[in-house]
């Protein structure tokens, strides 16, 4: 008899539940799942509990950069965030990530033209803020984000209310704690 690890074994379990969900829900697309460096059982804003992951490929793929928040009084604001800047890191975002990585590490996506994308919160476990940056580095838009079930017929969709560059993913709240509104601008470097 083969022991099975437990994190194999909750692998085995979420992708059971994955493919259950997917069953009922004709409109689910393929979805693969991030492999898991650590794996903690939480319990979502959704009907069902989630494996949520403190910490996964997908984030260790995103490199670290320097974010800068500039207010229109001339403060500033800056912290470290991941870059998801190609199409593997930008499409794996928070999904499957807990809410304490998501408040500790938020996310600059990062497209490589002005566009006009659609974020989701499939497979997302806790809120998020994002806020919508056009090509002049300005916040165009900040929408808060609500987890949903895999069996919610009706799954909102994120968009700005024109094309940008970025979008910038963090907590709830964080944009209001540090004073930062439409019509700020946001920089970012890669640390020297």
């Amino acid at each position: 008899m083969k022991l099975i690890s437990t994190t194999s074994l909750q692998s085995l379990i979420f992708k059971a539940s994955l493919l259950g969900a997917c069953l009922l829900n004709a409109s689910c697309a393929k979805a693969e799942p991030v492999p898991a460096t650590a794996s903690v059982k939480k319990e979502s804003v959704s009907e069902a509990s989630v494996n949520c992951e403190v910490n996964n490929a997908a984030l260790q793929a995103m490199p670290l950069i320097k974010v800068t928040l500039s207010r229109k009084d001339g403060s500033q604001h800056s912290l470290q965030a991941k870059l998801a800047d190609n199409n593997s890191t930008r499409a794996a975002g928070f999904q499957r990530v807990c809410p304490e990585t998501i408040k500790a590490m938020p996310i600059l996506f990062s497209f490589q033209r002005e566009s006009m994308p659609s974020f989701h919160m499939n497979n997302v476990v806790a809120p998020i803020d994002i806020a919508f940056i056009d090509k002049r580095g300005q916040i165009e838009s900040i929408q808060a984000m609500k987890p949903y079930s895999l069996l919610q017929r009706k799954k909102p969709l994120y968009s700005p209310n024109r094309p940008v560059l970025f979008a910038f993913e963090v907590h709830p709240g964080f944009f209001g704690k540090h004073g930062i509104s439409l019509g700020d601008r946001m920089t970012w470097a890669k640390p020297e």
